[in-house]
């Protein structure tokens, strides 16, 4: 949002829509699209790609090392390149679509059965990628929400995003 803060002030106006959490929220939407677009046209070239979302773990560390602006948030970064062939990898397995698609109204409960099917999935999958993961996809996902700790710093994101510039009122 600094360009847009740097827009408004070579206007002489002001620009307090951009202190509201609708519009970095919007910009964070907008990012992740924008990078969407990217891996699409990257795997489209033969290229891989990997998003890093521990970049949120230390914010303002990261915009020190980037020299980011006031108003400037890395909300992920994105690795690209090619694959190294000799390493064996595959690709992580999502949730399948009945677990996140729905249709007219939001309906939690029918998702228990996909879950049970993906923690299975999830398991061989560790397995067979020697990743050392106890328990099952719900298990893991669990405790990466447990406590304010389990968000390895991102506990403290509000905080590091109002020190980087961002009012989100």
């Amino acid at each position: 949002m600094a360009r847009l803060t740097s827009v408004a002030e070579s206007q002489g106006l002001p620009h307090e829509g951009l202190d509201y959490l609708e519009t970095f929220l919007m910009a964070a939407i907008d990012a992740a699209l924008a990078a969407q677009n990217a891996v699409v046209a990257a795997e489209s070239l033969g290229l891989g790609t990997v998003y890093i979302g521990a970049l949120r773990n230390r914010p303002e560390e990261v915009a020190e090392v980037l020299n980011l602006p006031p108003h400037v948030f890395a909300v992920f970064g994105l690795c690209v390149g090619y694959a190294d062939s000799s390493v064996n990898v595959e690709v992580k397995p999502r949730l399948p679509q009945a677990a996140v698609l729905h249709r007219e109204t939001y309906q939690l409960e029918k998702q228990d059965q996909e879950i049970a099917l993906y923690n299975q999935i999830m398991k061989a999958f560790y397995n067979s990628q020697q990743m050392n993961v106890a328990g099952d996809w719900s298990e893991h996902s669990a405790k990466r929400v447990a406590f304010a700790e389990s968000l390895s710093g991102r506990d403290h994101l509000q905080e590091a995003l109002k020190n980087l510039g961002f009012e989100l009122r």
